[in-house]
């Protein structure tokens, strides 16, 4: 029972946050398509306009450079995160985060 409480702490901790649920995630491999997925998703669940866009992406289609704006429902624009060496993104209710590559598990 511990075992399966600890779990279940561990996957909520992981992939709830109090005040920023529900998370949309953004990695390396993502296609344009998936990324269109994800900003729509951010519209339709918190209301507010994301907009990812991908800078560079290296010979095997992996995103190594990307940027993230995020607008409040007024359509003002809020903040920005952005990385040139993109591990993964991270949009929540009230923010953006970008974890470099090879720190993606510290986000």
């Amino acid at each position: 029972m511990k075992q399966v409480m600890l779990l279940l702490l561990t996957w909520i901790t992981t992939n709830v946050s109090i005040l920023d649920e529900p998370i949309f995630k953004v990695t390396r491999t993502f296609t344009d398509g998936q990324i269109k997925q994800v900003q729509q998703q951010v519209l339709q669940e918190y209301g507010i306009k994301a907009e990812v866009k991908v800078i560079s992406r290296n010979n095997k289609g992996e995103i190594t450079s990307l940027e993230c704006v995020r607008y409040d429902k007024l359509g003002t624009r809020k903040g920005s995160c952005e990385s040139d060496k993109f591990g993964v993104l991270v949009i929540t209710r009230t923010g953006c985060k970008i974890a470099d590559l090879g720190y993606e598990d510290q986000i």
